[in-house]
C-alpha cells in the first residue's frame, strides 16, 4: 500500500543489560557448535521487568520524542509474543493505561516476530481511514524467562532477548516519511512451529519443560525438507518486498539500509543476504549480534539505532522487513527528511553498541 501523509514521529526503545554468548556456551546454557556458526555475542536480559511495564518505558521515549500530546493518540497497538507478566488479561489496556491513557482503543497484536511490522501496517491502515486521527502508538515488548522459555535453548538459529520499542506514527509529521508497506502470508508453512506429533494442549506448558521450538522445527524439517522450506520463505520474502518497492517508487539499490530481523549469522545468510544480493555491512547485524532477537521489536530498535548512531542523512531510504512464524511477512521504506538529534544519555541502543564481549566469536561476517 502507498501511503500519502504518514510519518514517524517518534522512535522509543528500553533494552536491558547485554549477557555474553560466549559465557553461556562456557557454562553449557548454549551449545558450542551454534555459537560458531549463529556467531552473536550477546543477549539483551532483564531479571526484574516485566515485558509491558519495558513497553510503557519505550512507548513515553517515543511520545515524549514525537512532540504529540497524549490525546492526539486515537489507536495503541502493543505487538507480543510471549507472556507479558500475568495470564487471562490485556496487556495493550496496560501500556494504554500508563503511557497517554485515554478512551482510544487498545489492541493486542499476536503476530509472532512480525507484531511490529503488522501493527506498523494496521497503524498506518487506521491513520488513513480516519481524517480526524492524529497519530497511533505502536509498542513491542517480551521477556523470554525459565521455566517456560529458554532463550539460549528453546530455539535454532537465533537467540531471544528481552527489550521493547516504541514508534509514533503521526499524520501531522515527523522526520521521516512512511512511503508504502505490504502484508502477506503464507500459511502452507503454519505448521512448522506446532507440535504435529504432540498434538494440541488444554494448558500452556503443561509438561513443566521449556518450550521445545527447535524439536519442532526438526520435526518438520524431516517431513518437508529443507529445500521446501527455503524455497517458499524466499519466494515469499520476494514477492513481499519487490511489491513494497515498487508502492514506493524506489529499488534496493536505492535503499541506503536495511533492517532485517536480529537472527543467527547462518539464517541471516539464506533467508536475507541471498535472496537481496545485499552485504551484511547494509544491514544492522552487526549491532543486533549484541541484542539478539527483540520479538517483534527487531525493525523498530534497529532504526532506531541508525538513528541514535547518525548513520542517516537527509533523503535516505530504509527498507524494514518483518518476518514472523505462520509464515507471514510486512515490509515497509521509510525516507528520513531530517535525522533527528537522538544521541544523548537516553540513546539506549548506542549504550548497546558500546558494549564489548571479552572474547570475540571467531568466524568471517562478510
Amino acid at each position: 500500500m502507498r501511503w500519502d501523509d504518514l510519518y514517524i514521529a517518534g522512535l522509543g526503545t528500553h533494552l536491558p543489560a547485554p549477557e555474553s554468548a560466549r559465557k553461556a556456551a562456557a557454562e553449557g546454557r548454549y551449545p558450542a557448535d551454534e555459537l560458531a556458526e549463529n556467531q552473536l555475542l550477546s543477549a539483551l536480559h532483564t531479571d526484574d521487568m516485566s515485558a509491558v511495564d519495558m513497553a510503557v518505558a519505550a512507548g513515553r521515549q517515543a511520545i515524549a520524542r514525537g512532540g504529540h500530546a497524549p490525546e492526539d493518540v486515537a489507536l495503541v497497538l502493543h505487538a507480543a509474543m510471549y507472556h507479558q507478566g500475568e495470564d487471562f488479561w490485556t496487556p495493550a489496556s496496560y501500556v494504554q493505561r500508563h503511557t497517554v491513557a485515554g478512551s482510544a482503543p487498545a489492541i493486542r497484536i499476536d503476530h509472532a516476530s512480525n507484531g511490529g511490522m503488522a501493527a506498523l501496517e494496521l497503524g498506518a491502515s487506521w491513520l488513513a481511514a480516519r481524517d480526524a486521527a492524529r497519530a497511533v502508538l505502536i509498542t513491542t515488548g517480551d521477556r523470554y524467562a525459565l521455566p517456560g522459555f529458554d532463550r539460549w535453548l528453546s530455539d535454532s538459529g537465533q537467540v531471544f532477548a528481552d527489550g521493547a520499542t516504541g514508534l509514533l506514527l503521526s499524520r501531522r509529521g515527523g522526520f521521516a516519511r512512511l512511503l508504502a508497506s505490504t502484508s502477506t502470508s503464507d500459511p502452507e508453512l503454519e505448521d512448522a512451529y506446532r507440535d504435529v506429533d504432540g498434538g494440541f494442549t488444554l494448558v500452556p506448558h503443561g509438561s513443566g519443560a521449556p518450550l521445545d521450538l527447535r524439536g519442532r522445527k526438526r520435526r518438520y524439517m524431516k517431513r518437508v525438507g529443507f529445500d521446501f522450506v527455503e524455497e517458499r520463505l524466499v519466494t515469499g520474502l520476494l514477492a513481499n518486498t519487490e511489491r513494497t518497492l515498487a508502492e514506493a517508487d524506489t529499488s534496493l539499490d536505492r535503499v541506503a539500509r536495511v533492517v532485517v530481523p536480529n537472527v543467527g549469522r547462518e539464517l541471516l545468510g539464506w533467508e536475507f543476504l541471498a535472496p537481496y544480493k545485499i552485504g551484511v555491512e547494509r544491514t544492522v547485524w552487526e549491532w543486533g549480534r549484541r541484542t539478539s532477537h527483540i520479538g517483534g521489536g527487531d525493525q523498530l530498535a534497529g532504526l532506531t539505532y541508525l538513528l541514535e548512531s547518525g548513520a542517516l542523512r537527509p533523503g535516505d531510504q530504509v527498507l524494514l522487513v518483518g518476518v514472523g512464524i505462520g509464515f507471514s511477512w510486512t515490509t515497509a521504506v521509510v525516507t528520513v527528511d531530517e535525522p533527528p538529534v537522538w544521541n544523548g544519555a537516553d540513546a539506549g541502543t548506542l549504550r548497546i553498541e558500546a558494549w564489548e564481549d571479552d572474547h570475540e566469536v571467531d568466524g568471517d561476517i562478510r
